[in-house]
């Protein structure tokens, strides 16, 4: 892609992955195919007719990738056909290049995750917040029930302790 701005996700759950992980080269070939996958749909040219890409598709090549990565042709064809046969990408070959599809590209990359995620984590913290308030309320009302208690008190006990609520006439 033109565009080298924004970000990829990368899981740790790749690292759990034998075929990304089987050497450097596996993963720096799977990492230069995250990077370069569209994330939008976009018209491009492949195999001479103009395509739309959609989201996790990129057209290139083993020579452009084996040139951007310094990796051996050969070995950047076998890693593709690993990755292919292990259905982590989908690949059309032609002469001219091939058109590559990272598979489940929209569950690793997808800003409707991580739209999902935010409301997810809204709905919690809201919750926490409701939870926490709730247990305020609860302390609240015990101190005012507390500070009742001990203004009630306080008030008989300066009544019992006043003097003047008996006559003169009793005192003597």
């Amino acid at each position: 892609m033109d565009d080298n701005k924004g970000y990829i996700k990368i899981y740790r759950k790749m690292l759990d992955n034998p075929v990304i992980m089987k050497d450097s080269d596996h993963l720096a070939i799977f990492t230069y195919l995250l990077l370069n996958a569209t994330f939008k749909e976009i018209k491009t040219i492949f195999d001479g007719n103009e395509i739309l890409l959609k989201k996790g598709e990129l057209v290139t090549g083993r020579k452009i990738i084996s040139e951007k990565l310094k990796i051996n042709e050969n070995k950047t064809q076998r890693v593709l056909d690993r990755l292919e046969k292990c259905k982590v990408i989908e690949q059309q070959k032609t002469n001219r290049g091939r058109l590559i599809s990272i598979k489940n590209w929209c569950r690793y990359q997808s800003d409707e995750q991580h739209f999902e995620q935010q409301m997810n984590n809204k709905r919690t913290t809201s919750e926490q917040q409701v939870n926490t308030i709730q247990e305020c309320n609860k302390e609240n009302k015990v101190i005012n029930i507390k500070e009742r208690n001990i203004k009630e008190r306080k008030e008989k006990k300066e009544f019992f302790d006043c003097d003047d609520w008996m006559d003169e006439e009793d005192e003597t």
